[in-house]
C-alpha cells in the first residue's frame, strides 16, 4: 500500500486551502451534527458486520487447528498441513478485519468528540484518509467489506460537499492518505498483531512432519499454584489418544506453554495422564521439553 503525503503538506492542507468555512457555510450548526450523526450510524453498522465476520472466523480457525491436530495424530500429515495452511490464512485475515475495525473506531470517535463545529473540515478529511487506508488494506483478502468501506467513504464525502462552502474543490485529487493516517495505521497493525497472537497462536509447521527436527518446544509447570477450573466430573476417563489430541491443542493455543495441573482439572484426569501424554508426543518427535 502506498501513501503520499501530496504536494506542500498534503491533502489535508490542500483541501483546507480550498475550503471556505465561517458564519456562511452550508446550514446551521444543528443540521451539520444531524449529518454527522447520519455518517455514525453508517459506520456502527459496518463496524458491526467486520465483528461478526472476526467472530466467524475466529471459530473458523478454532475447527481447523482441531482438525490438523487430528489429522497429525492418525499421522495423515498432507491433510494436516491443509488444515495448517488454511488456519495460517484466516489468521491473516482475521489480522486484517481487526485493523479495519479499530480504524472505524477511530474514526468513530473523532466524529463524536467534535466539539466545535468549526473543525468539521479537518476532522472529515481525517476520517476519509483513514477509511481510504482500510478500504485497500481489506480490498485483497475481503472484497464485500472493502464495498461496504467504499461506500462509507463516498458519504464521508458528501458530508464534506453538504456542511462546508468550497470553490471547485474535486475530492479524489484533494483527500490523500497523509502521513498522520500512515503513522496511525501502523500504530494499529501492531496492536492487531499482538491481539491475533494472543487470541490465535499459528501452528508451527514442523509439527507437520513428525521425525524432522524436535518437534515444538514446550513450557510445562507441574505444580501450579491455582487451578483455573474445577475438576471435570467424567463419566469415562478418556482414551491416550483423546488426551493427546487435548494436550496438543492446549499447547498449541496456549503459546507452546502447558500447565499440568490446570489441564488435568479441565480433562478430569491425573496429572500423570497429563505427563504420559507429554512423553508420548515428544516420542513423535511432535513437542520437546
Amino acid at each position: 500500500m502506498s501513501f503520499t503525503a501530496g504536494e506542500k503538506g498534503g491533502g489535508l492542507r490542500r483541501l483546507l486551502f480550498l475550503i471556505r468555512w465561517g458564519a456562511k457555510g452550508k446550514g446551521d450548526a444543528r443540521s451539520k451534527r444531524n449529518v454527522i450523526a447520519g455518517l455514525i450510524s453508517s459506520i456502527e453498522i459496518v463496524k458491526t458486520d467486520l465483528e461478526e465476520s472476526i467472530t466467524r472466523l475466529k471459530k473458523r480457525h478454532g475447527h481447523l487447528v482441531k482438525q490438523a491436530i487430528s489429522s497429525m495424530l492418525r499421522k495423515e500429515n498432507d491433510r494436516a498441513l491443509i488444515y495448517a495452511n488454511e488456519a495460517i490464512q484466516v489468521r491473516r485475515v482475521v489480522k486484517k478485519l481487526l485493523v479495519a475495525e479499530k480504524v472505524l473506531e477511530q474514526v468513530k470517535l473523532r466524529l463524536e468528540t467534535i466539539e466545535n463545529i468549526s473543525n468539521l473540515p479537518g476532522s472529515m478529511v481525517e476520517a476519509v484518509n483513514l477509511l481510504m487506508a482500510a478500504k485497500d488494506y481489506v480490498q485483497g483478502v475481503m472484497p464485500s467489506m472493502a464495498y461496504s468501506l467504499e461506500n462509507l467513504i463516498s458519504k464521508a464525502r458528501t458530508v464534506v460537499a453538504e456542511t462546508t462552502d468550497a470553490v471547485d474543490i474535486n475530492a479524489e485529487a484533494a483527500i490523500e492518505y497523509t502521513p498522520e493516517a500512515k503513522k496511525l495505521l501502523e500504530d494499529i497493525e501492531r496492536v492487531a498483531e499482538e491481539t491475533v497472537k494472543n487470541q490465535l497462536p499459528e501452528i508451527p509447521l514442523g509439527l507437520m512432519t513428525p521425525g524432522q527436527g524436535k518437534g515444538l518446544e514446550v513450557r510445562i509447570r507441574e505444580n501450579a499454584m491455582k487451578v483455573s477450573v474445577a475438576p471435570k466430573i467424567s463419566i469415562r476417563k478418556p482414551r491416550p489418544d483423546e488426551i493427546d489430541r487435548a494436550v496438543l491443542e492446549y499447547i498449541l493455543t496456549h503459546g507452546g506453554f502447558v500447565d499440568i495441573g490446570d489441564l488435568a482439572a479441565k480433562l478430569g484426569v491425573g496429572k500423570q495422564d497429563i505427563m504420559s501424554s507429554l512423553h508420548r508426543l515428544k516420542e513423535q518427535n511432535k513437542i520437546t521439553f
